[in-house]
């Protein structure tokens, strides 16, 4: 427990007030796992404690207890009032078993009710097993899924009944709240086996993946369902939430795209346009941030692309897809492979890795893939009588030249040349 930490309980206990340490630090700490969430809760009211520490940030949580955020060196620590009117009440009011411990200063340890024996079982238990714990908030349904992956547990049958009865509470809860907890379900290796398991409760958060489930494909290349193969493509990608999350949303659009045609064979042309579109409304609901909402709908749309294998081809692909994610590109189209029939996968395999390779030999060539990529500049061009749109026109105009190597891309050859073109 650090000093600080320490110092702020010893002055709430100088001043006659109980406080303890709780939550997520106290089952690490037991678990000798670090954990730098420091939750402190007391019966010592915090208009009194600001005195003591002006620069504490005060939050009325709800109309029954005050929640507070106190930085110091670099500490954030959370002091609340009791859920109650006792440490004991505090703690039978909280989400998990393993979360209603306490801490004294001295690091001795309060369990009221023996829930340390559900941690040392590796147990993840509700409290409240009416399941009214997870009314009062029901993100604690998706905090069960992440809890359990982290930390290795097994959810109790009665809270698996539970969390899958009171699914539909989750549409109550803020979307921000949500996509916090998704990304990081989603970070965990186990992920997949716990999106199968609980898939009543993502199809809460994501309606058009339960359309997917056992939605056949048809095609030989495909052995798998949409559903399953979209899990398999989470699996086959590295923790990256960029990749995670176009590995969800890729094959989203295929349900609406699919049909059998003349061949006798599943198609889904154009899926990964109306998959972006389901990405990017998901994006506005969930208020995803515009950083994450762009590189993963570039992926998605570029996901299923036949990488081009002409040098002109490619440069002209380059210049519509920024190169800095192609990395990222390879990564979710190797992982759409092994998602598919082992029959073909290492035909398809080898033929990506000559595109990559071919790719990776045009880009050491240094191809001018925008005007910022010419040696001159638009002040050059000025200089030698260009103005307005003109401008604009030539260094498109030198793009082409360049890239087709009949210009060099240095200042003075490009100089030499606008010259003899003018004469």
């Amino acid at each position: 427990m650090p000093n600080e930490v320490k110092d702020i309980m010893q002055y709430i206990i100088s001043k006659s007030y109980e406080v303890y340490i709780v939550g997520g630090y106290v089952r690490d700490y037991l678990l000798n796992i670090e954990n730098k969430d420091y939750d402190l809760v007391t019966n010592m009211p915090l208009e009194e404690l600001k005195k003591g520490y002006p620069t504490l940030h005060i939050m009325k949580e709800n109309s029954h207890r005050n929640t507070s955020i106190l930085y110091i060196n670099n500490l954030s620590i959370e002091i609340s009032t009791y859920k109650g009117n006792s440490l004991k009440e505090d703690l039978s009011n909280r989400d998990f078993t393993i979360n209603a411990l306490a801490l004294d200063i001295n690091n001795n340890l309060i369990d009221p009710s023996n829930y340390q024996e559900d941690l040392n079982n590796r147990i993840l238990k509700v409290v409240k097993e009416d399941g009214s714990g997870i009314d009062y908030d029901p993100l604690r349904i998706l905090r069960a899924l992440r809890i359990s992956l982290s930390h290795k547990l097994i959810i109790s049958p009665n809270t698996k009944k539970i969390i899958l009865l009171k699914k539909e509470l989750l549409t109550t809860v803020a979307k921000e709240r949500i996509y916090n907890e998704l990304t990081k379900i989603l970070m965990y290796k186990e992920a997949t086996k716990y999106i199968d398991e609980y898939k009543e409760i993502f199809f809460i958060i994501i309606p058009k993946l339960k359309e997917t489930y056992n939605f056949q494909q048809h095609n030989k290349y495909h052995i798998y369902d949409v559903f399953y193969h979209t899990l398999k493509v989470i699996d086959c990608v590295e923790a990256n939430i960029y990749l995670k999350l176009t590995a969800l949303f890729h094959d989203l659009g295929k349900p609406d795209k699919f049909f059998i045609g003349e061949d006798g064979i599943g198609h889904f042309y154009g899926h990964w346009i109306t998959s972006r579109k389901i990405f990017k409304s998901f994006c506005k609901e969930y208020k995803v941030d515009k950083t994450t909402e762009s590189i993963v709908s570039l992926l998605i749309l570029n996901h299923d692309r036949l990488l081009p294998s002409k040098r002109k081809k490619i440069i002209k692909f380059l210049q519509v897809f920024n190169p800095s994610y192609l990395d990222m590109l390879f990564k979710i189209k190797r992982a759409d492979i092994l998602a598919q029939n082992p029959v073909y996968q290492e035909e398809s395999l080898l033929k990506l890795e000559e595109q990559i390779k071919r790719i990776a030999e045009i880009l050491k060539e240094k191809p001018v893939l925008t005007e910022k990529d010419l040696a001159i500049t638009g002040n050059d061009l000025i200089k030698l009588g260009y103005q307005g749109k003109d401008i604009g026109i030539i260094k498109k105009k030198l793009i082409v030249l360049i890239n087709g190597n009949r210009v060099n891309n240095n200042k003075c050859d490009i100089i030499d040349y606008i010259k003899k073109e003018k004469k």
